[in-house]
């Protein structure tokens, strides 16, 4: 399988790496939510430094990372089994979605 271009891979304050790579940024700006063009640091930083991380009420092994930024509140899905977390998107939102309070600022 030829080697994917990471956009970077953060580590959380759970103490786990995140990667985000070239193909799914594409995916998310392209076709899921095009208002994040550009937001790539703001999209590192809410994982590198969240103001808060939710496990989803539907899937508990799903976390939801949220910051607040300029623009609104910043809110990243991290998806996968714990030896590999990846992105799985990232988009504007107005508050955090129900689920149970893993870490917080």
């Amino acid at each position: 399988m030829a080697k994917r271009r990471r956009v970077f891979e953060e580590l959380t304050p759970l103490g786990y790496r995140v990667l985000l790579t070239r193909d799914r940024w594409r995916e998310i700006v392209r076709f899921k939510h095009p208002v994040m063009a550009g937001r790539e640091g703001a999209v590192r930083d809410c994982i590198r430094d969240p103001d808060l991380i939710r496990a989803s009420a539907k899937d508990p092994d799903v976390h939801l990372f949220y910051r607040s930024s300029g623009a609104g509140i910043v809110c990243v899905v991290v998806g996968g089994d714990l030896a590999r977390r990846f992105v799985v998107t990232g988009y504007l939102t107005r508050g955090p979605k129900k689920g149970t309070d893993l870490w917080i600022r």
